[in-house]
């Protein structure tokens, strides 16, 4: 049952479900035959790029093809979908990144297919490829052999260089809606004779977040557990909390009772369960009311941005549990007296001991000037603007700070939280607000950020928007506007 993603694969093009704009652009091509000699498959994981791709090589090397569609029982069909075609060859970027397999490949590419019309080279997570190949796979692009066909695939398309996008057919794959998802268990389930109520299949489309393989993946794998399944089921095998679990934690935080979720949380823990996974499941809640209600949102965008920064400091911190649990408690905390504040990382010893208030301990450098207002009406919207078109998730947290000073060398920024400042001094984040703050003031600057509990959070219907698109942003949604 594990293999069920395999097993179900499309062998037709009419099979290939939620990708339509990608389905009729192959179509006409292989109909008109104008097929490409390069096409680059980008889109999220388990979309079906090298599935499309395998079904694409199958299609233009058919001897029996009607219109688009292979017909699956010739000769070179049936070599290819068994794997056994010297003429489709399937490269993993991820493990043969550099200048010599590429190379090999340009050496080999231009002898003439054994037993098809096209050979055909399939190349997954191209991103992954070093610099120096990605040089040598440009010379094949703008030469390919007439026989020869090239198919990238890439999950991380801002890594693949504009010289190799602008030479190939680019097709973008989208994350699949739940209802298609649902659509296709629901068939799968029926050809397996699973029993499966409907619920579960709605759990598991929502635990596969779009990815149709992963849906399969994960359906496969809990009908080898239990003969008939429920989403109380699914929940307890996948570590999924349940609906009064999440309803519990958002309540307590919410209305900051702090005993009542400190309690929550030691049980939850205790009891095995992830709170990494319990966080992001209550970002999904957050997500879902957001987009259904977007004049809604702006106290749920503050929180689900919040729940999303405190994941990502989580996977890097040495104890993500300890973290997770402070930072709720923190916020509930903060909810309680009733403020208005991020998610704080206060010390604890004890899950019913209040956090201590994070001191602004920092201070402003002596060599760091006050600049005037002019200066600063000129400077920072400009910084911002080039934030904000560069990096999104970045920017809903520099908004939220104050310039202090600009001296010969120094970019002095002022928060009123410590993770923010974190944020900021993330190595990733820190060099481009210093490439911009180098572009704007034509000089060098260092980035020095420093913490003051003084200064004030105001926010207006323009952040709420900016707080909606990081959430979209951050999930990957597609056509929201």
């Amino acid at each position: 049952m594990s293999s069920l993603y395999r097993k179900h694969r499309p062998q037709l093009f009419s099979e290939i479900i939620g990708q339509d704009h990608v389905r009729r652009v192959l179509e006409n091509t292989l109909i008109q035959d104008k097929v490409s000699h390069a096409y680059l498959f980008s889109g999220p994981r388990g979309t079906g790029k090298t599935t499309t791709a395998r079904l694409l090589a199958r299609a233009v090397n058919c001897s029996k093809r009607k219109k688009a569609d292979p017909c699956n029982n010739c000769p070179s069909c049936r070599e290819i979908a068994e794997g056994r075609s010297a003429d489709i060859i399937e490269i993993d970027a991820a493990s043969n990144r550099g200048v010599d397999e590429i190379r090999d490949l340009r050496e080999k590419i231009v002898f003439a297919p054994l037993s098809t019309k096209f050979k055909v080279y399939i190349i997954d997570e191209v991103h992954m490829l070093t610099k120096d190949a990605f040089n040598a796979l440009l010379k094949t692009l703008e030469e390919p052999p007439a026989h020869a066909i090239l198919i990238l695939a890439t999950t991380e398309l801002h890594k693949v260089p504009e010289t190799i996008i602008s030479r190939c057919i680019r097709l973008h794959f989208h994350l699949a809606p739940a209802e298609k998802v649902i659509d296709l268990l629901e068939k799968v389930a029926k050809a397996e004779k699973l029993a499966i109520d409907k619920p579960a299949l709605e759990l598991v489309a929502a635990r596969a977040e779009g990815s149709y393989r992963d849906a399969l993946t994960l359906l496969g794998s809990l009908s080898a557990q239990t003969e008939k399944l429920t989403a109380e089921q699914i929940r307890a095998v996948i570590g999924l909390p349940s609906e009064e679990a999440l309803n519990s934690l958002r309540q307590a935080i919410e209305h900051g009772k702090t005993q009542e979720l400190a309690e929550f949380l030691r049980q939850f823990y205790s009891s095995g369960g992830d709170l990494a996974v319990l966080v992001k499941n209550l970002a999904d809640e957050l997500k879902k009311e957001i987009l259904a209600e977007p004049a809604q949102a702006l106290t749920k965008a503050n929180l689900l941005e919040e729940l999303l920064l405190l994941l990502a400091r989580s996977r890097s911190s040495a104890d993500p549990s300890a973290l997770i649990i402070s930072t709720l408690i923190g916020r509930a905390l903060a909810n309680g007296a009733n403020e208005t504040k991020p998610l704080v990382k206060p010390a604890m010893t004890d899950l019913h001991q209040a956090p201590e208030a994070t001191p602004a301990v920092d201070t402003v450098s002596s060599k760091t000037t006050q600049i005037s207002s002019e200066e600063k009406k000129k400077f920072w919207p400009a910084f911002l603007a080039r934030v904000k078109e560069q990096n999104h998730a970045l920017y809903a947290v520099v908004r939220s700070a104050s310039l202090v000073g600009i001296s010969e060398d120094k970019l002095t920024l002022a928060v009123k939280f410590r993770f923010y400042m974190e944020r900021l001094y993330e190595t990733k984040n820190r060099q481009l607000v210093e490439k911009i703050a180098q572009e704007i003031a034509q000089a060098p600057l260092a980035l020095e950020c420093i913490v003051r509990a003084d200064l004030p959070v105001e926010v207006t219907v323009n952040q709420e928007e900016d707080l909606l698109k990081t959430a979209v942003d951050v999930f990957e949604i597609e056509g929201v506007s």
